[in-house]
């Protein structure tokens, strides 16, 4: 049983998925990870979203409600997982990568930078590239939706 709270990690799931529900809607299923305790430094599993940095949950070791943190190098072997399978004729591994740190982990891009052996400058290149990419398809699925015809 975990600790965290329930509501923001079923916000934080619901932004990761796109709101969506079901397997086939592409809902992230859960994982359990590692954090450590701010306050404490006191290590605990939780079930968060795959690529989730900080969960708030109650402590047991100091017992104060904390913002506990993933090891960053579990989160980056996670999104290097997915980013593999997001490549293809549309984005490249890097791309996708680089989207996923800054989007959805919510890492800097000095960070992402660090993780992915490049420059800054090059994340920026990189998640800007994603970013455009991933717009235009979102825009054709939206003008595909809206041709169909509604089953209501």
């Amino acid at each position: 049983m975990s600790d965290t709270d329930p509501d923001r990690e079923e916000a934080a799931e619901s932004e990761e998925s796109g709101d969506q529900a079901g397997p086939e809607a592409g809902v992230v299923e859960s994982v359990e990870r590692p954090f450590t305790c701010s306050v404490c430094g006191f290590p605990m599993v939780h079930e968060a979203a795959p690529l989730r940095v900080e969960v708030s949950s109650i402590c047991h070791n100091c017992g104060d409600w904390t913002l506990q943190t993933a090891e960053r190098s579990e989160v980056v072997g996670t999104a290097e997982g997915i980013a593999d399978r997001l490549a293809g004729p549309v984005l490249t591994e890097r791309q996708a990568l680089a989207y996923l740190l800054r989007e959805v982990a919510g890492l800097d891009r000095e960070a992402v930078a660090e993780v992915t052996d490049s420059s800054p400058s090059n994340v920026d290149n990189l998640h800007r590239r994603a970013a455009e990419k991933i717009e235009d398809a979102r825009r054709v699925i939206e003008e595909l939706n809206r041709l169909q015809p509604s089953e209501e």
